[in-house]
């Protein structure tokens, strides 16, 4: 990957995560990168599979698991997660009574991590509700899991 295309999208993970999280998700070996029509980037691939997918609507990336895994070694807890309770193994979505904690500062549309209590990744999604007025509701979906 030429170094033009690397701070690309290396400026567009710092912007949408953080400095450190755009360093975390690069540092795996042999990335490569799809584009679209006109040129654009599209996807990037790791060992052959999807591990960030551009978000036509809005310029973002969703994450594939095994970008997920690798954004949950790099950064500390609570950053970036949705902290689900014991025994909860989500499909589809994660709702409500099933959230425990997590970053407070994830809105709606953001990429997250779905993690157990023990830290332990169980998905990646896109926020529906912000944790932060999630407190007292026993329905609701907060997470669409990709």
């Amino acid at each position: 990957m030429d170094s033009r295309l690397f701070r690309l999208l290396w400026g567009r993970l710092a912007l949408q995560f953080s400095p450190e999280a755009a360093d975390a998700l690069l540092s795996v070996e042999g990335l490569e990168v799809s584009f679209g029509a006109g040129g654009r980037v599209r996807q990037v691939w790791a060992g052959g599979e999807p591990y960030l997918t551009l978000r036509a609507g809005d310029g973002y990336f969703s994450l594939s698991t095994r970008a997920g895994e690798f954004l949950r070694r790099s950064i500390a807890k609570p950053r970036f997660r949705v902290i689900v309770g014991s025994g909860v193994e989500p499909v589809g979505s994660v709702f409500a009574k099933q959230v425990v904690g997590g970053d407070e500062g994830l809105r709606p549309g953001d990429e997250a991590i779905v993690v157990d209590e023990e830290d332990r990744l169980l998905g990646v999604g896109r926020v529906r509700i912000p944790l932060a007025f999630i407190r007292g509701l026993d329905r609701g979906e907060v997470v669409r899991l990709q």
